[in-house]
């Protein structure tokens, strides 16, 4: 026998009407005799809360290849054992038909963990976006930044562009960045804003980002004067996620970062630059869900966010965690409205949301604790567990 669907009187709506309530948590908001919309009806610590089942996705995060040709020491690739490709010009296509359906979708960031310029159609991916009238922006390494592609960007009104420089010093980012030449990418970057200059616009909009070490942190100064130079929007200031072993013993971020720490240059530093937090805090943060973003990957497959976008080894301070990706479906078998609104993306939001994850970093019982081994499952029964994740504690940043 069928159970009846529940009816509850609720003062959410102004009008005083009820709403009918399904097995499945769904619910019928009396928007108007026209309409009606579909909600998830969940209970929360504070009482009840409706979650409107909309496709109010803000912004695209698309990895169109996983392919580099830097080596650098910083780089996730050094740790996974993923394969090197780029995105079929058949997934785009399927994520292009998907965004038709996307009404709230502001933009869309090229990027993930592979250089895009390497990837043979980019142009053309990005001349869709620019056609349905979203945003464009990328990150690369800048070393594909030649007269002709700078052009070709300007012609293509792409609105943004992230630079690395992991170094203002050439030797040092040259070690840094295995396969780089810090002249190389310096020249092309000046020459960007030359050519932009005597083109007469603005765009795309010049950012530097930087992976803070110890090996080059006492540069920041320096670097924050070399985006002034290059007259950069923008100095995006991340720690680093140590993905090999080597690298453990070079964060930085357990020092106190509320005073003066670049002396006289301490001024020039706050104004031009964005720096990502040095401590562990008790505030947690998602970037990725609060801007109602999702990432895609090379394969189109659909996370959450960047860090759980493949298989890899990193560590937390200093301890070894085996990240496993998040994949909540794919663009080459669902829309990304469907996708985004499947009952466990949306717990997952919500989850993140009111970060309903235990604090395994600064935890008393961390000692001997197997949860802390991997991302798969934590102590409060979350699956995945985003109880260590950095980026939240804002350590880590990404534009």
């Amino acid at each position: 026998m069928a159970t009846k669907p529940r009816v509850l009187d609720t003062d959410i709506f102004n009008n005083g009407e009820t709403v009918q309530i399904s097995e499945d948590g769904c619910i019928k908001l009396p928007l108007s005799s026209e309409q009606s919309q579909q909600a998830l009806f969940v209970k929360t610590g504070n009482g009840y809360k409706l979650i409107p089942m909309v496709a109010d996705i803000k912004k695209l995060y698309i990895e169109v290849t996983t392919k580099c040709n830097f080596a650098c020491v910083t780089c996730i690739r050094s740790s996974w054992e993923e394969e090197y490709a780029h995105m079929e010009w058949e997934t785009f296509e399927r994520i292009m038909e998907s965004i038709n359906e996307l009404p709230e979708l502001e933009g869309v960031f090229f990027g993930g963990f592979g250089e895009p310029m390497m990837h043979p159609r980019l142009f053309d991916m990005i001349k869709q976006v620019k056609e349905r009238g979203l945003k464009a922006e990328m990150i690369t390494n800048g070393s594909y930044l030649t007269e002709a592609v700078i052009n070709q960007i300007i012609d293509l009104n792409l609105d943004g562009i992230f630079v690395s420089f992991d170094s203002p010093k050439a030797e040092e980012f040259n070690e840094i960045r295995p396969g780089a030449d810090f002249n190389n990418v310096y020249d092309n970057v000046v020459n960007l804003q030359r050519i932009k200059e005597n083109r007469k616009t603005k765009k795309p909009d010049l950012g530097i980002e930087f992976v803070a070490m110890k090996k080059n942190f006492s540069r920041l100064p320096e670097l924050t004067r070399l985006a002034w130079d290059l007259n950069a929007s923008q100095v995006i200031i991340s720690n680093l996620l140590p993905y090999h072993e080597s690298m453990k013993d070079e964060i930085v971020y357990d020092m106190d970062d509320t005073g003066c720490m670049f002396g006289l240059d301490s001024l020039l530093f706050a104004v031009r630059a964005r720096l990502s937090a040095m401590k562990l805090r008790t505030e947690r943060y998602c970037k990725f869900i609060k801007d109602k973003s999702m990432s895609i990957n090379f394969r189109g497959d659909v996370s959450p966010c960047y860090a759980l976008m493949h298989s890899y080894k990193c560590y937390v301070y200093g301890r070894e965690k085996q990240m496993n990706p998040c994949y909540l479906g794919n663009v080459n078998i669902k829309t990304l409205k469907e996708i985004w609104l499947e009952r466990g993306y949306i717990n997952f939001r919500e989850a993140v949301e009111e970060f309903k994850f235990p604090s395994c970093t600064d935890c008393k019982s961390l000692d001997g604790c197997n949860y802390t081994e991997d991302n798969v499952m934590d102590c409060w029964g979350n699956s995945p567990s985003c109880a260590e994740c950095l980026w939240s504690r804002r350590i880590i940043a990404c534009p």
